[in-house]
């Protein structure tokens, strides 16, 4: 399928263009997303971010519904239930939720949201910023799920995390209906520098894409045996999908207090109320896993 791609700087600024391609090629005005994701820092990206933002900045977008977890089978009646008035420009998700512990929706849902979408006429935005580029063991996690978005927005990895770069990819279709609708202009959006970055990057990941996904399946086989042998003392949900690992606690405190500890051990998680994440570099060696797992362990 042909496609275009919008300039951009970096993960908030390819969702919000996403937004606007949606608005502009389908004259709607609504968005769907998944209660408590994450997909930048704007008002915009804030609207189809979790619904707590609302308690600070009361005028975010209006007509931003929500879905929440589970994300299985029944899910898919929700979904419909907010589709079928026709009047949703899209919905957006990531394919893996990174900010929910590396949430994995299930197949079942993924499958169902983009039949549900084409059937009611709402683009499917993946927003493969954090998952795309190899993170997820496949070159975009949209793959895991046999998924064809209208819409797709990638940052971060782009450039291999050497220079700030984001695209907004549409298909064809879409670009066309938006054309002269959209007003997009990104002052730093695909300077030369990221360019050469990006370019460099993109080169690497066509000549070493078989190998660089085989280290990633292999290193993630090593956190996911390591992390499920360890005793942590509080009940925890451990998702591992390549690399990009969550650990999600009933005991949010316990959490918090892990991640100091690891922090003053000489190890940074990431941390989101409950939930720990671990999203390493792709090319990680097999002993930097175990070195920083056993800090991990040592600190538990």
């Amino acid at each position: 399928m042909s496609s275009e791609e919008l300039q951009a700087t970096g993960g908030t600024e390819v969702v919000e263009i996403a937004l606007q391609l949606a608005m502009a090629s389908t004259g709607r005005s609504k968005f769907v997303s998944i209660e408590d994701g994450h997909h930048g820092n704007s008002l915009g990206t804030m609207s189809v971010g979790a619904s707590e933002y609302r308690e600070g900045l009361p005028n975010l977008l209006r007509g931003c519904l929500k879905v929440k977890r589970p994300l299985d089978a029944n899910a898919v009646d929700r979904v419909e239930r907010r589709l079928r008035k026709r009047d949703v420009a899209a919905f957006i998700t990531e394919p893996i939720i990174g900010n929910l512990g590396a949430l994995v929706p299930d197949a079942l849902f993924m499958r169902g949201l983009q039949r549900l979408c084409r059937r009611y006429g709402t683009l499917l935005i993946l927003d493969e910023v954090a998952t795309g580029f190899g993170r997820t063991g496949r070159l975009f996690a949209s793959e895991l799920f046999g998924l064809a978005p209208d819409i797709m927005t990638l940052a971060k990895a782009i450039t291999g995390g050497h220079a700030g770069m984001g695209a907004t990819v549409a298909t064809e279709r879409v670009a066309r209906a938006a054309e002269g609708k959209v007003n997009v202009y990104s002052t730093y959006g695909w300077h030369p520098l990221s360019v050469e970055a990006a370019l460099a990057n993109l080169a690497y990941l066509r000549a070493h894409q078989t190998h660089l996904l085989k280290d990633v399946a292999e290193r993630s086989e090593d956190f996911r045996c390591r992390l499920l042998q360890m005793d942590f003392g509080s009940p925890v949900d451990i998702r591992v999908t390549g690399l990009a690992i969550g650990l999600e606690f009933e005991d949010g405190a316990y959490a918090g207090a892990l991640a100091g500890r690891c922090r003053k051990a000489g190890l940074i998680l990431g941390i989101d109320d409950d939930t720990l994440t671990l999203f390493p570099a792709l090319t990680i060696s097999r002993r930097t896993v175990h070195e920083g797992l056993d800090i991990l362990e040592r600190c538990l």
